[in-house]
């Protein structure tokens, strides 16, 4: 499966899911991975880390899964996308646009978005 969901420790102890993608990204991944981490998946309400530096493309049939899931603010939680490609920072730009979501940030190394994502947390 092109996307792999791994639950880690931020340094303060606090669990996020790192979501590594790799290759191709179509449809059937994009559903498997909502399901995970959406609205009561397993995976719900944890921060995430998505590492999308090794991904080659999203098929529009798993762009339109990300894009149909709506107004995610009431259920958003902190989520550090690394993306170094600038095709899929357009298309991450777009879909937090979409789904209206407050809580995403864009970086450029893992370094910083953990940074990031334990700032996020020790704040809240």
């Amino acid at each position: 499966m092109p996307i792999t969901a791994t639950l880690n420790q931020l340094a303060s102890g606090v669990s996020y899911v790192r979501l590594e993608c790799l290759g191709d990204i179509v449809k059937e991944d994009a559903e498997a991975i909502s399901k995970e981490i959406g609205a009561g998946g397993p995976l719900s309400g944890i921060p995430i880390l998505a590492l999308t530096q090794r991904v080659g493309s999203i098929s529009a049939e798993a762009r339109k899964v990300f894009g149909d899931r709506g107004d995610l603010s009431a259920q958003e939680t902190w989520t550090a996308i690394v993306a170094t490609n600038p095709v899929m920072r357009v298309t991450a730009n777009f879909l937090m646009r979409l789904n209206r979501v407050q809580k995403q940030r864009l970086f450029s190394t893992e370094a910083e978005a953990v940074q990031w994502l334990e700032e996020r947390i020790k704040a809240e």
